[in-house]
């Protein structure tokens, strides 16, 4: 029965808007009334934008100022610093969406609503609220990558991200917050087995609804080609052995970069490396083709070109790049977390290294490039039935139309 959907992201762009903007194309295409409402909008599309107020952009200067006074660790993303504040009001969110919606979907909404918005939200439309993790943000009392922190189990207090001992009441108090607003019939969306037991075994979700689904990949865009051709398409010798890998900010010790190069470096082999992004060349003692910001369908493009995709990501909920590896039968080389904790098999679909270990990745990119032949043709096939298995458009329709419904 088709239903009434409000999706709300703070982007419809980047990792997480890019995903809130494809699910509401699907929930369209599926026969629903589907819009998305965002605070930054690029795309067209029953996408809906809500203007910064001044109240708001005020309320961004006065971040700036409080975040320069006090120190937040890098790596724990520490972005809900303000999550007490309600920058936008949930009738102003109603009266720019063309229905009272039946569902809302919320994606990542930092800095643009929060529980007291969704709670509100809730109450005037009686909709089922279903918020998906993006990241860890829905479990914590602020950051939105825990590592090896389980405050968000209990309290998050004395959290380890903030580093002034006065400060550190702050994330217990978001955390209070959010448990007292957030509806106790909402239900948390996780996109990977990690996420999912984090999400169990919070303060948050204790008492809420926990389910989880692997993230859609469209598989009539991302999909297996001839690889020699593939390869020529980008200039390369079609007997040259390609890695592949998205490049992130060096300083964000969670993206892994500086334990990938060093895995690289370690190898001996005559290897041509691929990155999608920006990179600084002279990092890795391999030839090297940077290729920019990739639009999709060259992504693709890279995907199907390369022998090997390398996911070093230390603490992701995702990411989705290893989905899209996979549809188009590429092997993965990944560290024990994310998603790779579902989709990627030693031996069938790639190599699952321990995290943190070096050694143990390097291991994986031997193996993988190791394979003749016909074990790599096996290896790909494997990996573009395993996505379509577990994050092609069918399953996932599946899995979501039962979400929905109960």
């Amino acid at each position: 029965m088709p239903c009434k959907i409000l999706n709300i992201s703070t982007y419809d762009h980047g990792g997480a808007g890019s995903v809130a903007y494809e699910y509401n194309q699907l929930l369209q295409q599926l026969g629903h009334q589907s819009v998305l409402l965002v605070q930054e909008c690029k795309r067209k599309g029953a996408v809906f934008a809500i203007k910064k107020s001044l109240y708001h952009k005020l309320k961004r200067k006065l971040a700036g100022l409080f975040t320069k006074r006090n120190s937040f660790l890098y790596d724990y993303h520490f972005y809900n610093k303000f999550e007490m504040i309600t920058p936008v009001s949930a009738r102003r969110i109603l009266k720019q969406c063309p229905f009272k919606p039946d569902i809302i979907l919320l994606y990542w909404v930092t800095d643009f609503i929060n529980a007291r918005v969704i709670h509100k939200l809730c109450k005037l439309t009686g909709a089922k609220i279903y918020w998906l993790m993006m990241d860890n943000a829905p479990l914590t009392g602020g950051c939105h990558y825990p590592w090896d922190c389980t405050g968000y189990q209990s309290t998050c207090e004395n959290c380890p991200a903030i580093i002034k001992v006065s400060q550190k009441k702050l994330a217990k108090q978001v955390l209070l917050f959010k448990n007292k607003y957030l509806p106790a019939h909402m239900t948390i969306v996780a996109f990977s087995e990690t996420d999912y037991q984090r999400a169990l075994s919070s303060a948050l979700a204790r008492h809420r609804r926990v389910a989880r689904i692997i993230g859609f990949i469209d598989e009539n865009k991302f999909y297996p080609a001839d690889k020699r051709q593939a390869k020529e398409y980008w200039g390369i010798s079609p007997d040259k052995k390609v890695l592949f890998f998205g490049a992130a900010n060096l300083a964000d010790k969670r993206k892994g970069m500086a334990l990938l190069t060093e895995a690289i470096n370690s190898l001996a082999e005559d290897l041509l490396v691929m990155i999608a992004g920006s990179f600084e060349k002279n990092l890795i003692q391999k030839e090297t083709k940077v290729l920019g910001f990739l639009h999709e369908e060259k992504l693709v493009k890279a995907y199907q070109a390369a022998d090997l995709f390398l996911c070093p990501s230390l603490e992701d909920s995702g990411p989705m790049m290893i989905n899209q590896a996979l549809m188009c039968g590429t092997p993965v080389v990944a560290f024990d977390t994310g998603v790779a904790r579902d989709l990627v098999i030693t031996g069938e679909t790639g190599y699952r290294a321990r995290l943190f270990d070096i050694k143990d990745f390097a291991k994986g990119l031997k193996v993988v490039l190791g394979l003749d032949q016909q074990s790599s043709n096996n290896m790909s096939k494997k990996c573009r039935q395993r996505a379509l298995d577990l994050c092609g458009r069918d399953t996932f329709v599946n899995h979501l139309e039962k979400l929905l419904a109960n």
